[in-house]
């Protein structure tokens, strides 16, 4: 699972990464850098629309399905197992025709009560895969992005910390992952296989238990040796 990560990166990187214009950033929708996002907070998406462009804007970290009356669902929705995303009511409708990259810095895992960082070691952005889905209350409120991060069967060095983790994506599949006209549940095996060779070259560490917000939640947590009499 994933309940928490870290995002503080240079949007026009990431649009230029993805080829959006200009025009399809939206930035005043964009969160502001932060190391401690959760769960219904505003987080950021790529997704392609049925014109063929590409748009980098923020969404709601918990996908709600169109057909929803509420927003307050009796179940989380911020993961969405890629085991069952092509059957689930919640997610089918996403995952045919309505998925994204949801970029981050890293994410976190816990093993027991202690947290881990996980992320790039090379210090390059993760590109999780997604789903999202506009909803509203009625047709008189606006429509609202919501979105949500795909978890996988961890694998080797993560699973020692969690059973499960985001699933990433491998940049040859990035055009027909975001590409609305391509049927999603036909994609489902090639990602998972291209994410599982992607988290083997994770790195992680502990750190300290998550407070607040700031750079200083992803620093290694440093043990004192103890004091030895001889």
């Amino acid at each position: 699972m994933c309940r928490r990560f870290a995002l503080d990166l240079d949007w026009d990187a990431v649009a230029a990464r993805f080829a959006v214009d200009d025009d399809d950033v939206n930035a005043d929708a964009l969160p502001d850098p932060s190391y401690n996002i959760a769960p219904r907070q505003t987080i950021a998406v790529v997704a392609q629309g049925r014109d063929g462009r590409r748009h980098l804007t923020g969404a709601n970290w918990s996908l709600i399905p169109r057909w929803s009356t509420t927003d307050d669902l009796p179940y989380p929705t911020y993961n969405a197992r890629v085991e069952s995303i092509a059957s689930k009511p919640t997610f089918a409708d996403s995952t045919r025709s309505m998925r994204c990259l949801i970029p981050a810095s890293g994410y976190y895992e816990w093993h027991g009560v202690k947290p881990f960082y996980f992320h790039a070691g090379d210090g390059m952005p993760l590109y999780m895969a997604g789903l999202y889905s506009w909803w509203r209350a009625s047709s008189a409120t606006p429509w609202l992005l919501t979105a949500t991060i795909i978890t996988c069967q961890a694998v080797e060095g993560p699973a020692s910390v969690h059973d499960r983790m985001p699933l990433l994506m491998s940049q040859p599949l990035y055009d027909a992952w975001l590409d609305p006209a391509v049927d999603g549940p036909t994609l489902l095996p090639q990602v998972h296989t291209a994410g599982e060779s992607l988290s083997r070259a994770l790195a992680f560490h502990e750190v300290a238990p998550l407070d607040g917000d700031g750079p200083e939640l992803i620093r290694p947590v440093t043990r004192e040796e103890p004091l030895r009499l001889f």
